[in-house]
């Protein structure tokens, strides 16, 4: 009966297996160089509001109905 692991004598299955370690350990480098702080997120909507639509136009009536 085959051991579970009979297909790494295979020269294919440890190239294929080594290059996706090595792929596993660059993407967990690059996450922790590039994602190790959390954002602080801003709501300025407002802000962008007002940037993209321009100010609200300022009515001259003292009393408006």
């Amino acid at each position: 009966m085959p051991g579970p692991f009979d297909f790494l004598k295979h020269p294919l299955a440890k190239e294929i297996g080594l290059i996706l370690l090595i792929k596993l350990v660059l993407l967990m480098g690059i996450r922790s160089v590039w994602f190790d702080a959390p954002v602080d997120v801003k709501d300025d909507g407002v802000q962008a509001g007002l940037h993209v639509l321009g100010a609200p136009p300022v009515s001259d009536e003292k009393n408006p109905k």
